[in-house]
């Protein structure tokens, strides 16, 4: 069953914000945007938003042999001036570069562009009526899920395919440029060849066996700078080179008069201050009918990233800036030792790369869930390939909350937003925990290892470098001011997580002290009455501390007694587990009595005591956070069904807002005028404080997926579809960046909340700990097709219900699917007469199957393992 894509075009106006962010993991990236341009270049180590690199683009010549040729910049200005446009308050990806504006006022662009964008590829078509040629453009950078290697690959594939449908033979020049700009500090303006940070510049020819291209350095350099790095502009064939030219609009009359690229200006280093450029011309002959493809790549190298970014509350506990600095360099550097490496390893793997790349994508895309979700959920795979998100070069991954811009006044513009793995924001984090668990992993190590105090305390920011001394024991200083609750809740539910998503049992072990001792502390700190209702001062994510009995921290800690019950189990402390059951069975109790008013929960709190900061009655958005996340991990349900089911239908009465989005007076605006949005509380029957909680009128899109997801989980999916539905209406390039979802700052993390949504979606559930997996689709299940992923495999599963019976199908694309037990619907299949599995030809014994409350159970006799390339189909016969 094929998605209708409509949602995944864009053209005309909604091309106007349009900003792909393409690069490997934790690498830094380079946009492609809208308008065909490479913008927001922050491959140096650097996040800033509006970083451009002049003299880096694509140009197209082309006609009969002996004829008159058309040229022109493979870009389209047709939006850059629209006197009617009224920029958003906290977005900025439609600003146009001044190199951009001036290079298509000398040179003629396409007229118009059509931009296809479904996360890692984007697809543009080059319309102009005077072109006899179709030209096309396929970028990506290498992404495969769970190998993160060769997702993390500082790399940019751009490959364009012509297309001659006259009846002559056309000769076609394509010419591609890129500044060297090795020494910029990736923030001041670059001025044509221009920049204080320019100076020694280099460009040299290099060639792979049939290739060739143009390596990019600084001899100015020392090879420890923090700008020292290469880049290079390499093209799959033998084309020609050009190492240095300074002048476009020189560039572009020799191409647009000869087809040729100049002679280099000079072979030797740029002047101080100035830096060359370099250029690769393909030629290709294209006879009538026929269709050519031409790649180039894009590569960097920037090995010595260092910390500079603040870490005030490491300094006002004392920490010198000597502690708080140094080289934490970039995990490439471990792979390859230079730019060449980076380009040997991808030319040798292309084919590999690529069509790795396309089987997630043809895997993920074509199916059954709406595309509202799938647009939602791979739009923020992006965020991990942001400059959001370090790969640091001894193998551990973190992240910022964002990085600053427009919704960020207080900063410059420049740099990350909020260091360093908030845990209470990367809560909300989900895409890393399945597409790549074992990085997840790494950020759980760094919690357990290095920031967990002695006594079972975790700061929510990480000081880095790991080595340094931990700021224990003092305020924080920033969103909250105390260690965070919610934060420290996650910990133990993302171990339990990682421990169901593939960890090594020798992994979990090691670490079980370390949760053993954070439970003690939330126990002894919040629940001194051992009752399981946490009343005194919580610190959370909403940069403030609440208190009194709400259901926001209540099922966050009802969810992590689940957690460590299932966890002590499996540690045989059966003293713990029944500890955590019977507090889990009062607390559930204690929450309903506390905060239920028959409609949503609400916070038990003295507004007399606390009088500001708190929601008190207020419908909040994130009241059922831990419910979401037990349904995540198969928890089961924290309070009753019934309450849940209607806190979700009042979230979507109170909480929701179509077409008459009035933003509170204080709030940062992320939906407006007609925009739909979920706004994160309401006071339905009254009682707003005078000041409430931080953010109250403020639509966060990492909450509305949360909410969604847990409603989808439950069945509501009309609600949960106007709600996602809602958001990607906001991101759909005309004011804002599909490909950038903002909350305190650019590509923010608390929207990778969305991959929840495909779970829920498709009702998966996969636990490598008994090799189980459950299966209850939510849309079309009598024809239904979606993407799965589980921690060593990954593919497409599908399932069809006919008059007959049932028939499931496990496609596996790479990697293994490993099994022994699989529950499904029963779809009211009627009487069963028989089950049979087979993998390819070979029928699987089945050891026993039986009926349960509107599902099916089967259990193999012993695991069964399906490699990629194969299927394992599971066919139920029944009689209606």
């Amino acid at each position: 069953m094929s998605m209708n894509r409509k949602q995944l075009r864009y053209e005309g106006e909604a091309l106007r914000s349009v900003a792909m962010p393409l690069g490997g993991l934790g690498c830094g990236s380079v946009a492609l945007c809208g308008d065909g341009g490479l913008r927001q270049w922050q491959i140096f180590n650097n996040i800033n938003h509006l970083a451009h690199v002049p003299h880096s683009f694509f140009a197209l010549r082309v006609g009969e042999t002996g004829k008159s040729r058309i040229t022109r910049i493979l870009m389209s200005d047709a939006l850059y001036d629209d006197a009617e446009f009224v920029p958003p308050e906290t977005a900025n990806d439609h600003v146009i570069p001044k190199a951009s504006r001036e290079l298509l006022a000398v040179f003629p662009g396409v007229e118009e562009i059509r931009f296809r964008g479904e996360y890692p590829f984007a697809w543009l078509e080059y319309r102009d009526c005077e072109l006899p040629i179709r030209i096309s453009l396929e970028a990506f950078s290498p992404f495969i899920p769970l190998n993160a290697q060769d997702s993390g690959l500082p790399l940019v594939v751009f490959r364009f395919t012509l297309h001659n449908p006259t009846e002559s033979t056309q000769s076609v020049q394509l010419l591609a440029t890129l500044q060297n700009a090795i020494g910029w500090n990736g923030i001041s303006p670059i001025e044509g060849i221009f920049n204080s940070d320019y100076g020694g510049n280099i460009n040299r020819i290099a060639r792979l066996r049939n290739t060739t291209g143009v390596i990019l350095e600084n001899v100015h350099l020392a090879e420890e700078h923090p700008k020292a790095g290469e880049m290079a502009l390499w093209s799959l064939s033998a084309g020609k080179t050009c190492t240095a030219w300074n002048d476009p609009i020189k560039l572009l009359r020799d191409f647009y008069t000869q087809g040729s690229i100049p002679e280099p200006l000079d072979e030797g280093p740029s002047a101080l201050g100035e830096t060359w450029n370099a250029a690769l011309l393909e030629e290709v002959i294209l006879e009538t009918g026929k269709t050519k493809d031409v790649t180039f790549l894009l590569g960097w190298y920037f090995p010595n990233r260092i910390i500079d970014w603040e870490q005030w509350w490491a300094e006002k506990q004392g920490l010198s800036e000597d502690q708080l600095s140094g080289r934490v360099g970039n995990f490439y550097s471990n792979q390859f030792k230079d730019v060449e490496g980076v380009i040997n390893y991808s030319v040798d793997q292309i084919d590999r790369l690529t069509q790795e790349t396309r089987d997630f994508h043809h895997s993920f895309f074509p199916g059954s869930l709406p595309p509202a979700i799938l647009d939602a959920v791979s739009a923020n795979i992006s965020v991990l390939r942001s400059p959001t998100c370090v790969w640091l070069e001894n193998g551990s991954f973190h992240g910022f909350e964002g990085c600053q811009g427009k919704s960020t006044p207080g900063g410059d513009g420049f740099g990350g937003c909020c260091p360093f793995d908030c845990t209470h924001v990367w809560n909300y984090e989900m895409t890393l925990a399945y597409l790549f668990p074992e990085l997840e992993r790494t950020m759980r190590d760094t919690e357990f290892d290095v920031q967990l105090d002695p006594f079972g305390v975790l700061p929510h920011r990480t000081t880095m470098p790991l080595q340094a001394p931990r700021p224990w024991g003092g305020t924080i200083i920033g969103g909250p001011d105390k260690p965070a609750l919610d934060g420290e809740l996650g910990a133990i539910l993302k171990m339990y997580r990682e421990l169901r998503n593939g960890a090594p049992r020798s992994w979990f072990d090691h670490h079980w002290p370390a949760v053993k001792r954070i439970f003690g502390h939330i126990e002894k700190e919040h629940d001194p009455d051992k009752d399981g209702l946490i009343i005194g001062d919580q610190p959370n994510t909403y940069d403030i501390s609440i208190f009194g009995a709400n259901s926001f921290i209540g099922t966050m800690y009802l969810a992590a007694l689940r957690a460590m019950e299932e966890m002590a189990l499996l540690q045989e402390d059966e003293f713990l587990a029944n500890v955590c059951q019977e507090r889990f069975d009062q607390g559930r109790a204690k929450l309903k009595e506390s905060t239920w008013n028959g409609e949503y929960f609400v916070q038990d709190v003295q507004l007399e005591d606390h009088p500001e900061q708190q929601w008190g009655k207020g419908c909040h958005a994130d009241q059922l956070l831990g419910q979401w996340w037990a349904h995540a991990l198969d928890l089961g349900y924290l309070l009753d069904v019934e309450d849940i089911q209607k806190t979700l239908d009042s979230i979507q009465k109170y909480n929701f807002r179509e077409e008459s989005f009035q933003p509170g007076p204080k709030a940062r605006i992320f939906a407006e005028g007609k925009e739909r949005g979920l706004l994160n509380c309401t006071w339905p029957n009254g009682g707003r404080p005078e000041v409430p909680t931080n953010y109250s009128d403020e639509v966060w899109t990492g909450i509305e997926y949360e909410v969604a997801g847990l409603m989808l989980f439950e069945g509501g999916i009309e609600g949960a579809l106007s709600i996602v539905e809602g958001v990607r209406d906001r991101y759909d390039g005309r004011r804002r960046n599909p490909w950038n979802e903002i909350e305190c700052g650019d590509h923010y993390v608390r929207g990778t909340s969305s991959w929840m949504l495909h779970e829920a979606a498709k009702g998966f559930h996969y636990n490598v700990l008994n090799k189980s997996l459950k299966f209850f689709p939510r849309f079309t299940p009598e024809m239904f097709s979606a993407f799965f992923i589980t921690p060593h495999g990954w593919g497409r599963v599908s399932q069809d219900i006919e008059h007959s019976g049932l028939r499931i199908t496990f496609q596996v694309d790479w990697g293994k699917l490993s099994l022994n037990s699989m529950v499904f619907g029963q779809q009211q299949l009627g009487e069963i007469l028989c089950i049979e599995a087979h993998v390819g030809d070979v029928q699987e014994d089945i050891e026993s199957w039986h009926l349960g409350h509107e599902m099916v159970r089967v259990q193999f006799p012993s695991e069964i393992n399906v490699k990629a390339g194969s299927a394992l189909e599971v066919t139920v016969s029944a009689e209606r």
